[in-house]
């Protein structure tokens, strides 16, 4: 959506609020146009901020997946890359580790996130602690690139404790070459 082509708009709005600075505006129009222009961006930054969307940019500088740890008070998650075939970051291994040992059985359920978007929800039961492989190709494409934003969202319910994992955002690294 381009904000600067929007002249008929800018005038509709300014003329809709007459109490508004430079609402009586010169007869070319051009004073309620570049005010028209202002409050239009605004609004529409104003929208981006109260509706959470994230504008495209530069992604966030986040830590490496290699050898990635988040410590709590009950325990981490860790993060690092595993081979696979020749593709040495074919694999991002994801594990969270909970300290008390009588409350790791049970049900975990979690998403994986790249990049901030849903690559897919699961729910698995399990005697030891959560700990998945995210392939890099799946389903005949490749689903992570370095650089990527990595991130799994986990829950695990012990009796009256709900265990839910730290933020544990790590970018898929680039390779020498």
């Amino acid at each position: 959506m381009n904000l600067l082509r929007t002249n008929s708009a800018a005038r509709t709005i300014v003329a809709a609020h007459p109490a508004l600075p430079g609402a009586a505006a010169n007869s070319t129009g051009t004073a309620r146009t570049l005010l028209g222009r202002a409050l239009l961006i605004a609004l529409a930054l104003a929208g981006l901020i109260i509706t959470g969307v994230h504008v495209s940019g530069p992604a966030h500088a986040y830590q490496p997946c290699t050898n990635y740890r988040v410590t709590t008070n009950w325990g981490r998650v860790e993060v690092d890359t595993r081979p696979a075939g020749g593709d040495p970051t074919g694999n991002i291994a994801w594990a969270m580790f909970i300290n008390d040992i009588s409350h790791i059985p049970g049900r975990y359920d979690y998403q994986v996130l790249i990049n901030g978007k849903s690559l897919f929800t699961d729910t698995i039961h399990k005697d030891n602690n959560l700990h998945i492989t995210i392939p890099r190709f799946q389903n005949n494409r490749y689903v992570y690139e370095s650089g990527d934003e990595i991130q799994v969202i986990a829950s695990h319910a012990a009796g009256k404790v709900l265990y839910v994992t730290p933020i544990n955002r790590c970018t898929v690294p680039y390779l020498a070459t």
